[in-house]
């Protein structure tokens, strides 16, 4: 585990302090990056927020996403921050959770107060410990959003024990079936237990209204492998999909940016996760946004 991790962090490379912003959350200096492509009209912009994984940076992110080259191609604005330690806190009892989770909300706040933000139309997209936190700041409350989508991710059970009553998000779970970092039938360390993808979905079909889900396929680029969905039906609360892709491993499927498959597994073209996740996080919108976006 110590040399995988080692050889992780290794093939991340140094951050870039190019394209970086500066904020100051609970008294410490943290930063993101921010990609806001020139706005024809001045109109307000959707906000994708994009979260890195463990040991990975907010350019590292943008590489394998593909969402800054989307951003110019659509209007909207992403931003990218980065984890304390290259990670995220997604247990929110504990203070590093909550502090991360408030560390999000100032970068949406900050955001705002440099470019037009659509309060109703903030989404967050995280991959891998980035996908736990996503869904953990959905819980948290700290910031209303429209929608999550995570790939090769799950919920964590301390996010789902502290999750709000109520909370409804639309939500979308993009996973490899053979991903042996973060399995689909879960994980456990001594620290946090991340539920597999069936109750991850079951969670946010609950909070969501669904009432159960349809099977369907999905068409595949490449040759010989399968693509499996789960929609939710008629969910009252919010969209609720899951896109398993047959073999993939622990990656960003469309991306030839990732780690070693030796590490991760099998690296797969079958989707375009970028596609994906944009067409299902752009067509999502809050219907009574909040006065003021974030805290301070």
């Amino acid at each position: 585990m110590f040399v995988a991790a080692m050889a992780l962090l290794a093939l991340v490379g140094c951050a870039a302090s190019a394209g970086r912003v500066g904020v100051i959350s609970g008294g410490e200096p943290r930063s993101y990056k921010l990609v806001a492509p020139p706005g024809g009209d001045g109109a307000p912009r959707p906000l994708v927020i994009a979260l890195h994984g463990w040991l990975g940076t907010p350019e590292q992110m943008a590489r394998m996403s593909g969402l800054s080259s989307a951003a110019a191609r659509l209007g909207f604005v992403v931003v990218y921050p980065e984890g304390d330690w290259r990670s995220w806190g997604i247990d929110q009892s504990s203070p590093r959770g909550a502090t991360d989770a408030t560390f999000l909300a100032d970068v949406v706040a900050d955001v705002s107060a440099r470019i037009p933000v659509d309060a109703a139309r903030i989404t967050a997209v995280g991959f891998s410990n980035g996908g736990f936190m996503a869904q953990a700041l959905a819980c948290s409350g700290r910031v209303r959003l429209a929608g999550v989508a995570v790939v090769a991710s799950g919920l964590a059970a301390s996010a789902a024990a502290g999750c709000r009553p109520g909370v409804a998000v639309p939500f979308l779970l993009i996973e490899g079936t053979d991903d042996p970092i973060v399995p689909v039938n879960g994980a456990g360390t001594g620290e946090e237990r991340i539920l597999p993808a069936n109750e991850t979905l079951a969670f946010w079909a609950t909070e969501n209204r669904c009432n159960g889900f349809d099977l369907a396929g999905a068409e595949s680029q490449e040759p010989g492998v399968t693509i499996q969905r789960a929609i939710g039906r008629q969910c009252r609360g919010g969209d609720t999909e899951g896109w398993f892709v047959q073999g993939a491993g622990h990656g960003w499927p469309g991306s030839d940016v990732g780690y070693p498959e030796f590490l991760v597994g099998r690296r797969t073209s079958a989707i375009d996760a970028t596609s994906v996740v944009l067409a299902f996080l752009l067509r999502q919108a809050v219907a009574s946004p909040p006065p003021q976006i974030g805290s301070r």
